[in-house]
């Protein structure tokens, strides 16, 4: 077996009685094989890898990559250690970044997390009534789950009305339809109008932000709602304390 084959068997304790025969008696007799041992235990305490097939490759790769540039100078020293070294580097520089990353944690998915489309508060649908009337139709459309639609109803209603609430409902269609960048300025503009619905446009530009990764922007709004007692107070806070 080979002696690389043995080693990594032995770090994952899944020697046979003979192979740890072969393993026992190449780690008495063998220096350099004792070398190894070593240098593959300290690289797996350091590493805290569980995918040794990746961890093989990794190394092979690098050796024979030192193998095809070798110089004058480096069989001055022994390669294995410089890879050990440079590895442990490369863990310690992965976990230096993953620390001061301030996007280290998924926006993503705490945007999935608290975005649902915020309710109809302003028309009641009475189904069969007022059929004609736009308002209607586009909640009609909201409700019913068809954000394409209600958007453009939504966009049409505030072109010819200037209710500022068309501009929330319209912004929250696009985020149900993934459409958060055409989202954000509408919110953005809703916001600025101070209508009685504004807070509840802070709740969803913030997170509209969070999708965008605009982390900081985020954190400003939901600060806001935070400090004001406003609409989603406790999630905010939440939200907050996973940010940070």
């Amino acid at each position: 077996m080979e002696r690389e084959e043995l080693i990594d068997k032995y770090l994952q304790s899944e020697l046979t009685p003979a192979e740890k025969d072969q393993f026992d008696s190449l780690l008495e007799n063998d220096a350099s094989f004792k070398e190894d041992v070593e240098l593959h235990k300290n690289l797996k305490i350091v590493s805290g890898t569980e995918d040794r097939d990746q961890l093989r490759k990794s190394m092979a790769d690098f050796e024979a990559k030192i193998a095809a540039n070798e110089t004058k100078v480096i069989p001055l020293f022994n390669y294995k250690k410089i890879l050990v070294a440079a590895s442990i580097l490369l863990v310690v520089a992965i976990g230096g970044i993953m620390f001061l990353n301030p996007f280290s944690v998924n926006t993503n998915e705490l945007y999935a997390d608290n975005f649902e489309p915020y309710k109809n508060v302003v028309t009641p649908i009475v189904r069969g009534e007022n059929d004609e009337n736009e308002e209607i139709i586009a909640f009609t459309s909201y409700e019913s789950k068809q954000y394409e639609l209600a958007t453009d109803q939504f966009a049409k209603l505030y072109e010819t009305t200037k209710r500022p609430y068309f501009l929330l409902y319209q912004a929250n269609s696009l985020l149900a339809s993934d459409n958060v960048k055409e989202a954000i300025p509408l919110l953005e503009q809703h916001i600025a109008l101070k209508d009685e619905l504004s807070e509840r446009g802070k709740w969803y530009l913030s997170l509209a932000y969070l999708k965008e990764n605009r982390k900081n922007e985020a954190i400003l709004l939901l600060e806001e709602i935070v400090e004001k007692g406003s609409f989603k107070k406790g999630t905010a806070e939440k939200l907050l304390k996973q940010l940070k």
